[in-house]
């Protein structure tokens, strides 16, 4: 069985925390294919991987920090990314099953997540054939980056929803230049779309958690 927690709007330290928590609860009592699924919002914050690359930075910790924006490096694959409120963040701590749910299949069990729920917005996204991730044309819509520890997972994924993405200025994201990231508001924006209730990163994270869960089961069933 995988739970899901919705967690609000925490820091980025505070979620971090109890992603570790959890991840030595699942390692130690949980079976393959079982585990919580977090969902959260975070205030302005920078996060860089395992691939500590400084030329993204476009700011300084330091001057980020003056701006009120948080700054830490973590065991997360990939570079640099930002989080900010209007922003779904989900967080899977779920056992792998290494023969039907290795790493390759449980991160397309994110990014087909987040495809799944651009589509039900009439937003046409997919893959990029190098870099992970979920894109709309040439700007991501949604990063990917994850940690595997003793088989259990940690991290995941960031969709935006309504963020402004001004956060974004400070960092080469994912260190590539010519490309740009966009949102769902802002693509629904750009298509005139009337979507009826006003969007939320809660809820959009809610059902990309669900479907996350949704293609676990799937894949483990297969």
């Amino acid at each position: 069985m995988i739970e899901v927690r919705a967690l609000g709007s925490l820091r980025y330290a505070e979620a971090l925390a109890i992603q570790q928590h959890t991840h030595a609860t699942v390692t130690k009592q949980a079976a393959p294919g079982e585990g919580v699924v977090f969902v959260v919002e975070h205030p302005p914050v920078v996060t860089m991987g395992k691939r500590f690359l400084p030329q993204d930075m476009v700011l300084s910790e330091s001057d980020l920090r003056l701006r009120g924006i948080d700054y830490h490096h973590i065991d997360r694959g990939g570079s640099v990314t930002v989080h900010e409120p209007g922003q779904a963040v989900v967080y899977p701590v779920v056992k792998l099953d290494g023969v039907k749910l290795g790493v390759r299949r449980f991160v397309g069990c994110l990014e087909d997540a987040m495809i799944a729920v651009c589509a039900e917005y009439g937003i046409a996204s997919g893959r990029d054939e190098v870099n992970p991730g979920v894109w709309v044309g040439r700007d991501k819509i949604g990063a990917v980056g994850i940690r595997v520890k003793d088989g259990v997972t940690m991290h995941g994924l960031a969709f935006n929803v309504t963020n402004s993405l001004a956060t974004f200025a400070t960092i080469i994201p994912c260190g590539l230049q010519g490309r740009g990231v966009t949102s769902l508001a802002a693509q629904l924006r750009c298509s005139d779309r009337d979507v009826g209730a006003p969007l939320s990163a809660s809820s959009i994270g809610l059902r990309i958690a669900a479907l996350v869960v949704k293609n676990i089961s799937e894949a483990l069933n297969a």
